[in-house]
């Protein structure tokens, strides 16, 4: 009994909810966490660690009517096509990073346009796609390769 644990936590954000049903405690930018993987066992160390983890189901985000855009060749290292399979209606795209940067804008009036990627590192990109209301309706992923 010489020493007393406390719950500290240094992140960049988090907060702490409960009540009498339950409890809710998160964290995001841990500065200190790791990963060790040994045959089929793995072992996650950091703070809010939960006791276990149970999925009861997972369900894909809806995309609001009149998106039905493509993208081909995925992966590619060079460029890519957008097919607008609606044909007639002008579309907004927006090529976003993983981290959230913006890497162009660009409207869409015909059936297929290319897009030249050499210039940008590899890496996944999210093709975001609004229609003339300027309402998501569908986000594709780009796969960029050497």
């Amino acid at each position: 009994m010489a020493q007393a644990l406390s719950s500290e936590v240094i992140t960049s954000a988090g907060s702490s909810f409960s009540n009498s049903v339950c409890s809710l405690n998160w964290t995001m930018g841990e500065p200190i966490s790791e990963t060790d993987t040994y045959a089929a066992n793995s072992l996650t160390q950091g703070f809010q660690q939960p006791t276990s983890i149970i999925v009861t189901s997972v369900n894909n985000q809806q995309q609001t009517q009149g998106g039905d855009v493509s993208v081909f060749p995925n992966p590619s290292s060079a460029s890519v096509f957008i097919q607008n399979n609606d044909q007639g209606k002008t579309l907004n795209v927006e090529l976003m990073s993983m981290s959230g940067k913006e890497i162009f804008k660009r409207t869409i009036t015909d059936k297929q346009e290319q897009f030249d990627l050499s210039e940008f590192s590899n890496g996944i990109y999210f093709l975001r796609v609004y229609n003339t209301d300027n309402q998501l309706i569908q986000t594709l992923k780009i796969d960029k390769i050497k």
